[in-house]
């Protein structure tokens, strides 16, 4: 009853841990305003950390000198025009001819003003797109491995691509254009009454902007739907073409060449599909935005001419009656020239209005991935105290028994994976390795051997105890001094699809060609690195495909060894490869750990080859079930080592067989 409930609250805790990482996912979906503009800063105020930063910053100010100075000509402008006309019907040459050269004057730095600041803003545009994508990619970086493992890569990307365009897309159709087009027609208004005192004409071009803005939001809200599946489809198609040419020789091993045609097809006749869809609906909205726009026009030039005609009459009258004109309102004959090229001015940028809300929608979709992207948080920080590991010599000198200090020590470390159920993961791992040491760690399927290496690397915080590396607690230092420890020779060695030489030196990026040379040497390469055309310069291709499994072990074992680290970590390191490779490399191997200062912690498949280790720890069920020599765990009647061993040599007597 008791372990009932205890099973009962531990599924009810793990219950309530799932669906607070649920809520907490939903909540940083939502883009509010404040995310917005914390994606825009670059656009508005560049990085100080920025190498020209404030000579960008003075662009941004500029730009936004050059949008006030542009709009503020372009709404002065017709006024001059309109006075040139009336001075022309009063006979007024000179007055006429002073007023049209102001208004083309005014009409040309409006059109200087624009192209001045689109060539401000491109450097600033430039810059922006820099640092966010530095800051995109530093972010990506500093993520946990268990969200790169849950991600897909071209996800990932196409985010972080669209994102930064639409931040570029937000500013030159919200703020860049869309903005100003507002404050003209506002200012337009405000000219309409008060310059020409004619209030219905201000209503009208008021009511008419208002109307046009609510149409287009809510027929942009209703292309919404379409925009989105649209990007669901195209996410589709192009996540099946990376998957099918990246497994380019498994489509040929079962020759699925005409399966994987059909699923393209397909993807891409949906994608097609909706893409009309998106372009039925803006022809939709563009021709809704035309009919409001032609009867603001035809109802605006109507006002004017009855404002113009009440007043011509009431002048008329005065004449007639030898009285002032001055008691007659409206506006005049030359004022209805002005509200011409006002509304052609004002309805020029508003004849883009339906584009400009289209990319608007579409790069705050993008924005909104972006900013989920950017909403992660950094699983494994450094605390503001973090401390740098010492060397294990700078470590070993200052213990007054140095013979038997550990330097790497697992203190009752307890964890699982968040997807892994409450019976699974370390439930008390307990282990200590000396300085020159070769340590294996050995156990079935999924009993956590990897799970450690990771642990010991810090790519995931135990959820309890501690591990320790020359007596610090690898959760109090820093996560640069903790690798800078730690060489790592992987089961899947990855690759960088660069020349043998750049893979190699990544372990010491400012390694000399003589250092390079005494890395490939003792990994057992530098023969097939001479026997190459290129030689050095060889390219592995994408993920090391152009190299066999063999050469990829022995180059990531010279990486290791040109890191020269104090701690070595061996991964299952020979588990793909075939018998007579692996023995090549693992007197390659064995070249990393006989030196007698570096601690090497091997995580093994095969128990051959790690026969000679000092001490073999095998884990199950999550803590140390055996550990000792080859040896003394052979010894042990039913002793998991020894059933494990037997297995193994039953299977390779069967395979010789």
């Amino acid at each position: 009853m008791c372990c009932r409930i205890r099973l009962e609250y531990e599924d009810r805790e793990e219950l309530e841990e799932v669906t607070e990482i649920r809520e907490k996912s939903k909540r940083k979906k939502e883009l509010t305003l404040l995310k917005i503009l914390h994606l825009l800063r670059p656009y508005f105020w560049p990085s100080s950390t920025s190498s020209s930063a404030s000579l960008n910053r003075l662009r941004s100010i500029l730009t936004w000198v050059f949008v006030i100075a542009s709009k503020s000509c372009s709404i002065l402008a017709p006024i001059f025009i309109g006075k040139a006309s009336g001075d022309l019907i009063n006979e007024n040459y000179h007055s006429a001819i002073i007023n049209s050269i102001i208004y083309v004057t005014l009409t040309l730095l409006s059109k200087i003003f624009k192209e001045c600041q689109s060539l401000i803003y491109l450097r600033v545009k430039q810059a922006a797109f820099v640092q966010l994508s530095r800051e995109t990619f530093e972010h990506l970086h500093r993520l946990s491995l268990d969200w790169h493992l849950r991600k897909k890569l071209g996800d990932v990307l196409r985010s972080m691509d669209r994102g930064i365009g639409g931040c570029d897309t937000l500013m030159n159709y919200g703020f860049l254009y869309l903005i100003p087009a507002l404050f003209e027609c506002v200012s337009v208004c405000i000219v309409f009454s008060y310059k020409f005192k004619y209030w219905p004409l201000s209503i009208c071009i008021f009511y008419f902007i208002y109307i046009y803005i609510l149409v287009t939001i809510l027929m942009t809200l209703w292309r919404k739907k379409f925009r989105k599946s649209l990007n669901k489809n195209d996410n589709d198609y192009h996540e099946k073409i990376t998957d099918s040419l990246v497994n380019f020789e498994t489509v040929k091993y079962f020759t699925a060449e005409k399966w994987e045609e059909q699923r393209f097809g397909s993807s891409v006749a949906k994608y097609q599909n909706q893409s009309v869809n998106v372009q039925a609906s803006l022809s939709a909205l563009n021709i809704s935005q035309q009919v409001l726009m032609q009867a603001c026009m035809g109802m605006a030039l109507a006002l004017s001419v009855v404002s113009a005609r009440g007043r011509m009459e009431c002048e008329d009258d005065a004449a007639e009656e030898n009285e002032s004109a001055e008691r007659c309102e409206g506006m005049e004959a030359g004022d209805f020239v002005s509200v011409t090229i006002y509304i052609l001015q004002l309805f020029t940028p508003l004849n883009f209005l339906g584009t400009v809300y289209n990319g608007l929608v579409m790069a705050f979709v993008d924005l909104g991935n972006l900013s989920e992207l950017l909403a992660e948080d950094a699983d494994i920080t450094d605390s503001p105290h973090a401390v740098h590991i010492p060397s294990s010599e700078t470590y070993l000198s200052t213990q007054p028994n140095k013979e038997n200090a550990p330097v790497i020590e697992f203190k009752d470390v307890r964890f699982r994976y968040p997807t892994q159920p409450v019976t699974k993961g370390l439930k008390g791992f307990n282990l200590k390795m000396k300085r020159g040491t070769v340590t294996a760690i050995v156990g079935p399927t999924g009993a956590g051997k990897t799970t450690i290496s990771r642990l010991l690397l810090r790519f995931y915080d135990t959820t309890s105890g501690s591990i320790f590396i020359n007596g610090v607690d690898i959760k109090s230092s820093t996560q640069k001094s903790l690798r800078g420890l730690i060489g790592v020779v992987p089961q899947d060695t990855p690759m960088f699809n660069d020349t043998i030489k750049y893979n190699i030196a990544y372990g010491k990026r400012d390694a000399t060609q003589s250092e390079l040379e005494t890395a490939a040497r003792s990994a057992k390469i530098l023969d097939f690195i001479n026997s190459q055309d290129l030689g050095w310069e060889t390219m592995v291709g994408e993920r090391g495909l152009k190299l066999s499994g063999g050469e990829k072990q022995r180059v990531a074992i010279a990486r290791c060894l040109l890191k020269d680290p104090d701690i070595c970590v061996l991964d299952e390191a020979t588990s793909a490869l075939d018998t007579i490779t692996e023995q090549s490399v693992q007197e390659a191997l064995n070249g990393l750990s006989q030196n007698g200062k570096r601690t090497t912690l091997v995580i093994a498949h095969r128990l051959g080859t790690i026969k000679k280790a000092d001490q073999i720890c095998v884990v199950g069920d999550g803590v140390v079930q055996e550990l000792g020599t080859h040896e003394e765990l052979m010894k042990i009647e039913g002793g998991k080592y020894k059933e494990l061993w037997n297995m193994q040599l039953k299977s390779t007597k069967g395979e010789d067989d």
